[in-house]
């Protein structure tokens, strides 16, 4: 029959030892517990290495190495039971799905019958987040990753506890309790906890991830409409679509030239670690070499666009400086692309950058109507979701900020950002850049700024329907007429 799989790391981080190892501590209490009693179903019992701060080498390596069939995988971290750690049960992968949700009930129901209450993961925001970019240091991550359904019973979550972290027995009691309570939920005769997660839980119940691609198509497909009437329009008018284009994909050229050269780099061990599954913050920082690295790869992502930009151009086009409408149904073309790729591979990572397909390319489009001001705006609106998602997950791997470049590079150093998502961040990254260089204004770069004949239209409308200003005279002003003579009477 399917394999019930408890799996619990011995790692040790110097002062945390007593924390770190409670993990251990119930595993080999369950296993002596399940020796003694009767299970109608086989349950492995596994220890493992690489868990604390990340990398999760044991975790990636029982993914590979589960041969037989597991219907559901328990996996321990910190169960010291201190204060001020709420017990939560994580259910994210480091894959667009997630643990499937009766499992995830099932260790909460025991956590609950334990006086423990577990905090909620099952906002639509954290679920937005936790699938559309998917990162966890805990365990469950790679095996849920791997296909095996898995859910990580801990105190505080995945990351590290406290440095002064220290074991509570009355807390640490119902953690091991919890755990024995779970497997004997699963070890049921009836207890199946089905696939893996793929939709939202909304208000308690699932909704299949079709559903929400029907939802983004049903906002999309309009704009895309009103969109190829424009750009019939601009073609009409002779405008040179081409050059904007090709100047929009230059700024893509960047990103991509560095992210492939930080893939190669991990390929040959210059970078290090580089290992599939990311890390918390602290348990690799930078180092000296880390940061001339870093300041290598931006003097290349900016050197790359300056010298892309102009080049493909002038080869599509003639011209090495495009119109902003131009430059602006290119952004639009890029964000297309990826928002309908999105939407296919990955419906919540649509739905962030979502704003950023109606924002960016109006933000630098040459319409009289919008000021500099809301320019601005569009584009702050354009890039909010997609930033504060990484905020989000940076946060709660507690990733300092000054660290999150290096982290982003050890993500695509060890292959947790495959080439083809990093192809995708490029395009966003891109059309973002694009979208700022735009924004600079005339006298600096040297923009073609002819109208289309329909925003000409619009000026020239906007100025003959302008009121004209009456000036009211004043008495004293030089604009007062002289006051009239007075006749005098006999």
């Amino acid at each position: 029959g399917f394999e019930r799989v408890a799996v619990g790391d011995h790692d040790d981080l110097g002062s945390r030892l007593a924390a770190e190892l409670s993990a251990t501590g119930v595993l080999l209490t369950l296993a002596r517990t399940a020796g003694q009693s009767r299970f109608d179903r086989t349950i492995r019992f596994v220890s493992t290495t690489g868990a604390s701060g990340g990398g999760l080498t044991g975790a990636t390596r029982l993914a590979r190495e589960l041969s037989d069939p597991v219907e559901a995988v328990l996996v321990l971290g910190d169960l010291s039971g201190g204060r001020g750690r709420q017990a939560e049960v994580v259910p994210w992968s480091n894959s667009r799905s997630a643990a499937p949700l009766r499992l995830q009930r099932t260790v909460e129901a025991a956590l609950r019958t334990e006086q423990l209450s577990p905090r909620s993961t099952t906002g639509l925001w954290t679920q937005l987040v936790r699938r559309g970019l998917p990162a966890t240091v805990g365990e469950q991550g790679e095996l849920n990753q791997g296909g095996a359904p898995a859910v990580l019973l801990s105190a505080g979550g995945a990351t590290r506890p406290p440095s002064a972290a220290t074991i509570d027995p009355a807390g640490f009691s119902a953690y091991g309790r919890s755990a024995l309570r779970s497997l004997r939920a699963l070890d049921a005769p009836a207890a199946t906890v089905g696939p893996q997660l793929s939709g939202f839980v909304v208000a308690g119940q699932v909704m299949p991830a079709w559903a929400m691609r029907i939802l983004i198509m049903a906002i999309v497909l309009p704009v895309l409409g009103g969109a190829l009437i424009v750009i019939l329009t601009l073609v009409r008018d002779r405008h040179p679509l081409t050059a904007g284009a090709a100047w929009a994909v230059g700024c893509v050229t960047g990103p991509l030239v560095a992210g492939l050269l930080v893939i190669g780099l991990g390929r040959v061990g210059a970078i290090s670690p580089a290992v599939p599954a990311p890390f918390s913050g602290g348990a690799a920082p930078p180092t000296a070499w880390a940061w001339l690295l870093l300041a290598f790869l931006l003097v290349l992502l900016v050197a790359t666009i300056a010298v892309a930009r102009p080049r493909l151009a002038r080869d599509a086009a003639g011209r090495s400086r495009p119109s902003r409408i131009s430059v602006a149904t290119g952004v639009f073309g890029l964000m297309t692309i990826v928002t309908l790729v999105l939407v296919a591979w990955n419906p919540p990572a649509g739905l962030l950058v979502l704003p950023a397909l109606f924002a960016w390319p109006a933000a630098i489009a040459p319409v009289p109507v919008v000021s500099p001001l809301h320019r601005a705006g569009l584009a702050l609106l354009g890039a909010a979701l997609p930033l504060a998602a990484l905020v989000t997950i940076t946060s709660s791997l507690e990733v300092p900020a000054v660290q999150i470049p290096w982290w982003l590079v050890l993500l695509v150093a060890g292959g947790h950002i495959t080439p083809f998502s990093l192809l995708l961040s490029s395009l966003i990254a891109g059309a973002l850049i694009a979208t700022v260089l735009t924004m600079i204004p005339r006298g600096a770069t040297g923009w073609d700024d002819r109208l289309p004949d329909w925003a000409e239209r619009l000026r020239v409308r906007r100025e003959r329907d302008r009121p004209e200003e009456v000036l009211e005279a004043v008495p004293g002003d030089d604009l007062a007429p002289p006051p009239e003579p007075q006749s005098r009477t006999a």
